[in-house]
């Protein structure tokens, strides 16, 4: 029998199943909250439970303009699950067979609570790939990691050799690549990623700010981790790191454009692979392109490993009819039944 809650981001229950289980810092309630302030909703979480299994399920619930009180459900920035906890006895089957038969359950009550539709982000490297009914699971390329149990001699053979020479230029010319660990280059960081965000004609929800900055450190405290690449004493590049259990993530990055040709990054990456190691971790998750493609974003996180994960979002209809009544009343011309577009439809612009 499955057993469903929603829970708030007060719940001990909901870092209850995260103590007993692997997760990213995507999963956290704090940093839910934060997510859920930018994407103008309140934080909670799934949380579905059969016999020894559990799954979790972070998301932000959004007020559907003119609804009538209707509302979704959004996963958090990043990749937040949903978690299966209990299952590591578990087939790849099995598992997924159990988060699909969680879902499903939750969407009963969801749909009860006035939850339209879901869209969940899935985590490449963790948890389980749900296909209930009235969903769509579409794949959106792959992501690069480091797997941190090979040898840093299988680290620098799997790195690209063009990286590898400019790694070995920026060492010798005595570039250097530390921690900040009391943020004082925070402000440093912000004007670079916004500059590298407005070069590469980001959308406007990627250009965070340093209200976001300190934000998500104090969400995150000391798991959140401020990398700097100094050239003749000057920042060339800062980057945004996650440690969190046996999992590092690469969040957020700019170059500043005096160094384009410098490729700072290459160096920083570098640095924190090394670092990740030593520390004990067993991923370094770089992510993939922009919108799941091989474009030079996805080539340049490659070249440093040969490791790839699918990346899959799950887009969830909670309520039929609801959805069917405000997607025809806002695009009458769209077939609302086709989910691997902008979903959910009645939010399309």
């Amino acid at each position: 029998m499955m057993r469903v809650e929603i829970l708030g981001p007060t719940s001990p229950q909901w870092t209850g199943v995260l103590e007993a289980t692997a997760h990213d810092f995507y999963h956290l309630p704090a940093y839910a909250e934060l997510s859920a302030r930018l994407d103008g909703g309140s934080a909670k979480a799934l949380v579905v439970r059969e016999g020894d299994r559990t799954l979790l399920l972070p998301f932000t619930a959004r007020p559907i303009p003119d609804g009538d009180g209707a509302w979704d459900a959004l996963t958090p920035y990043g990749y937040p699950g949903p978690l299966a906890q209990g299952c590591d006895d578990d087939s790849v089957d099995e598992r997924n067979a159990f988060a699909t038969r969680a879902m499903e359950a939750a969407a009963e009550v969801l749909r009860a609570d006035g939850c339209v539709s879901l869209f969940a982000r899935l985590h490449p490297l963790l948890g389980a790939r749900p296909e209930p009914a009235n969903a769509r699971l579409v794949q959106h390329g792959t992501t690069v990691h480091v797997d941190l149990r090979k040898s840093d001699a299988e680290h620098w053979a799997e790195t690209m050799s063009g990286h590898r020479n400019e790694i070995n230029r920026a060492i010798k010319a005595g570039h250097r690549a530390y921690f900040d660990e009391v943020f004082g280059h925070a402000d440093r960081f912000v004007q670079i990623y916004q500059a590298t965000m407005a070069r590469v004609g980001a959308a406007a929800h990627y250009f965070f700010d340093h209200e976001y900055l300190m934000s998500l450190r104090e969400a995150l405290g000391e798991r959140l981790k401020l990398a700097v690449v100094e050239i003749d004493g000057t920042i060339a590049a800062t980057g945004l790191f996650v440690e969190t259990g046996k999992i590092v993530q690469y969040h957020l990055s700019g170059t500043d454009e005096a160094f384009l040709r410098d490729r700072p990054t290459k160096l920083m990456l570098h640095f924190v692979r090394g670092w990740a190691k030593e520390r004990g971790a067993s991923w370094l998750h770089l992510g993939g392109g922009v919108g799941g493609g091989e474009d030079s974003l996805f080539k340049f996180k490659a070249g440093f490993s040969k490791e790839r994960s699918p990346f899959y979002t799950l887009r969830l209809v909670v309520d039929p009819a609801a959805y069917r009544a405000l997607s025809r009343a806002r695009h009458p011309d769209v077939d609302e039944t086709h989910l691997e577009g902008f979903f959910p439809l009645y939010r399309r612009p």
